[in-house]
């Protein structure tokens, strides 16, 4: 099965933050080995529509987003499933799976933590 693998994020008019998810796109790809595609909500191309028909096109079979978003806000419960709800109509034989936004994890805390320390001097 051919799984494609999406990094969602907001979007920005600027375009150093864009840059930004784009960047982290390419570490999670060292780390798994494995092609991330970035996508933005708004503000910047490209689109998580365009990306994910372009997936269907070239034979995705799988299709996994992963939201770079902290908390459940509206983009990540009901946005993200109402921009691929008509490609999944469309293709119902591609499975598309959202991955849990990045949430009140361990990890968060801890790199929190490490901006608060390094701001401080400690």
């Amino acid at each position: 099965m051919t799984t494609e693998i999406i990094l969602l994020g907001h979007g920005s008019r600027r375009r150093e933050a864009n840059e930004g998810l784009i960047e982290v796109a390419h570490k999670v790809e060292t780390i798994l080995g494995e092609k991330v595609t970035p996508a933005f909500m708004e503000n910047a191309e490209p689109s998580l529509p365009k990306v994910v028909e372009a997936k269907v096109e070239t034979g995705a079979q799988r299709i996994v987003i992963m939201p770079l978003f902290l908390f459940r806000g509206i983009h990540v419960t009901v946005d993200i499933h109402n921009e691929v709800r008509e490609i999944q109509e469309q293709h119902p034989d591609v499975e598309i799976v959202f991955t849990a936004e990045l949430g009140a994890d361990d990890a968060i805390a801890s790199l929190a933590c490490s901006r608060i320390k390094e701001a401080i001097g400690v």
